[in-house]
């Protein structure tokens, strides 16, 4: 079966999708990860009885570059 010019025409989904709605997404989702992180780590804080809060700090820190790396990836990918 040979395919028609208007099958060949549409684009894929991945085509379709606006940017703005893409990065929007990835925003949230850092926003998103950054909150989980900074809650998880002064919970950690809290029930091991630190008194700085480093558990806050270090999970902070990779939930940025996970992002990062994760927003880098998606950039990159086409």
């Amino acid at each position: 079966m040979e395919n028609t010019p208007e099958q060949e025409k549409k684009p894929s989904r991945g085509d379709s999708i606006k940017p703005y709605v893409k990065y929007s997404g990835m925003a949230f989702q850092m926003i998103g990860a950054m909150v989980l992180a900074a809650l998880a780590g002064r919970w950690l804080d809290g029930y091991t009885g630190t008194e700085k809060p480093w558990f806050t700090i270090v999970l902070l820190l990779v939930a940025v570059v996970g992002t990062m790396v994760l927003t880098i990836l998606s950039i990159n990918k086409k």
